[in-house]
């Protein structure tokens, strides 16, 4: 598939008369809102968008965008790679607020399956759009694959396993105290 420059603005009445595609990349870095939950800003999106009309004559929008991202695991707080992916969208674009509210009510599926969005001036905010797709498709936890992956983790969980369960605030902290003095040890090793 040929990749053509990446728009930031679209005529979104004029693709979808001429059912117009947009097979592209863009640079994660342009897309700020999106940078700040990642690790860093390396690596491409990809973007493949059909702009058409549905059945019922309204203008949407399909296609996937996808791409592959480092953020912090939340176990050991390290990068793990992260895969995130808006597909199977399905947006239909209304031009106010008014029409919009329109397509809501006569809209007979599922409400959780309807997404507008309103195209102020008739044009798309396509980088956006893009975006905003793929701060929803985020993971709600990032961890590695390995559930391993922190170690000083592993090791608290294996001592607090051997400790007998403590008698009064005194006893508490003394057990508190060696498990410090544990990681220490292994911290040396």
């Amino acid at each position: 598939m040929s990749t053509d420059p990446f728009p930031e603005r679209v005529v979104a009445r004029k693709l979808c008369q001429q059912k117009g595609t947009i097979n592209s990349t863009v640079s994660i870095s342009k897309l700020q809102r999106f940078s700040e939950y990642l690790h860093d800003q390396d690596g491409q999106v990809t973007v493949s968008l059909l702009f058409d009309r549905d059945d019922s004559g309204l203008r949407v929008v399909q296609g996937q965008i996808e791409t592959t991202v480092r953020m912090l695991c939340q176990r050991c707080l390290e990068p793990t790679e992260v895969e995130v992916v808006a597909s199977e969208l399905n947006v239909t674009l209304a031009d106010s607020e008014t029409e919009a509210s329109k397509i809501a009510e006569k809209f007979s599926g599922p409400l959780d399956k309807l997404e507008i969005i309103v195209c102020e001036e008739g044009e798309l905010e396509l980088l956006s759009f893009v975006e905003d797709e793929l701060i929803m498709s985020l993971p709600v936890v990032v961890a590695h694959e390995d559930k391993n992956c922190n170690i000083e983790l592993n090791v608290i969980q294996a001592s607090s396993h051997s400790v007998e369960p403590a008698k009064g605030n005194i006893e508490g902290l003394e057990v508190l105290e060696k498990l410090k003095i544990e990681l220490q040890k292994d911290k040396q090793k």
